[in-house]
């Protein structure tokens, strides 16, 4: 897995050990992908105890209750909108997005129930790729592993696979994905390739997935249709890429958005880019560790270059790189890993501010965080045949169109 800072989304990650022999990059890069869960990183924060109920007293001085931050209009006590990370066992309402408030603070106009949500109005017109670098509502402070600000990556999806276990059903995370339309998912193919639609769901608008304490609630759906490219070859991994189509269209607001996709056969060479996710086994209260988003940027690598860099690995002098693919990375400590398949790498507009293109999708990679850069599908390289999937089931591309 990654060292350092790198992209450690892989709370619960999948750990293997390449089998095949010197030439036979199918059965090689085929392990890369066959394992068993098991948790191997101690650096991850441990979840922190259940948070009391919203409007409980806690251990708050008299007359304070704890709420949600944004129920408590007194910004003395609320760090400006500072929110740290790193949680304390000084914050007596446990949850670091609770905090105490006195009762003549608390917004007495609106509900104090724990699901309250303030209104978000839908957008009348949104526009695709705007990262919040600051976040939305608040800021994090103490970040040490990488995290992402609250909605920074509004297009962030979780592919979700929904398994019984004893008495119940829980959501077990498979990969990444990103919103391009209100009712369409991308991803890679390796995910969800021989999967019923009526196993997975996908969930939008996630952040931290060991509170529900969140400015805006988070939106599941269920998956419909499954749609892997034609020429998806699972033995390399070429035309690693899918559509997810939705039971129903997501609702976008200010924290949830589509992502833009580049023009057909675009480069990106050289520039800095950022990739997101979790790779989290099990959302929610059943995970064992905590898990709020992560990034990190890294560089997009020019092929010829990436394919160098793969041939002194173990895929040997004679390996070459698919034309479907593109490479970034190959900075010690920061990549993609383990777990986060399906995760968008996403690459500045030229000429805007703030707006993104995804470039690529988390495919695969040797190793983690090291000198070899990792393996992505080409968005570029499939813009014809996404926009040819939606046409044919009557959904408009300007949801991810600039």
């Amino acid at each position: 897995m990654s060292r350092g800072v790198a992209l450690s989304f892989a709370l619960l990650l999948l750990v293997t050990t390449a089998t095949a022999e010197d030439g036979d990059l199918d059965a090689l890069i085929d392990s890369l992908f066959t394992s068993s869960p098991i948790a191997i990183d101690t650096h991850t924060l441990a979840p922190p105890p259940p948070a009391p109920e919203v409007g409980s007293q806690a251990t708050c001085e008299q007359g304070q209750h704890c709420v949600q931050k944004y129920l408590c209009t007194n910004e003395s006590t609320s760090g400006v909108g500072q929110i740290d990370i790193r949680f304390s066992d000084s914050n007596p309402c446990v949850d670091y997005l609770l905090q105490c408030c006195y009762d003549e603070d608390i917004i007495t106009e609106l509900p104090k129930a724990s699901t309250f949500r303030p209104p978000v109005p839908p957008m009348d017109n949104p526009v695709c790729g705007k990262r919040n670098p600051d976040g939305i509502g608040f800021r994090i402070t103490g970040a040490k592993n990488s995290e992402s600000e609250y909605g920074e990556f509004p297009w962030m999806v979780a592919v979700l696979k929904q398994e019984q276990a004893l008495d119940q059903v829980v959501n077990v995370y498979l990969c990444g994905g990103s919103l391009i339309h209100p009712s369409v998912v991308l991803t890679a193919s390796h995910c969800v390739q021989n999967k019923s639609p009526a196993q997975l769901k996908i969930r939008a608008g996630e952040w931290d997935t060991q509170t529900k304490h969140e400015i805006h609630a988070h939106q599941d759906r269920q998956v419909v249709e499954i749609v892997t490219h034609p020429d998806y070859y699972k033995g390399g991994l070429y035309n690693d890429i899918a559509l997810i189509f939705l039971d129903a269209p997501v609702i976008l607001d200010e924290g949830i958005q589509t992502v833009c996709l580049p023009p057909p056969n675009a480069k990106f060479d050289l520039q800095r880019c950022f990739v997101s996710g979790w790779g989290k086994d099990v959302f929610g209260k059943e995970g064992t560790y905590q898990a709020i988003l992560k990034k990190i940027d890294l560089p997009i690598v020019p092929n010829n270059e990436c394919q160098i860099s793969l041939r002194s690995t173990r895929l040997g002098p004679k390996f070459i790189l698919h034309n479907s693919f593109i490479c970034a990375g190959g900075e010690v400590g920061k990549d993609a890993c383990k777990g986060d398949g399906g995760s968008p790498l996403v690459c500045p507009i030229q000429g805007s501010y703030q707006f993104y293109h995804q470039v690529g999708i988390v495919a695969w990679g040797i190793g983690c965080g090291e000198v070899t850069p990792g393996v992505y599908a080409d968005v570029s390289h499939f813009r014809n045949w996404i926009d040819q999937e939606m046409k044919n089931r009557n959904f408009d591309t300007s949801s991810y169109t600039v």
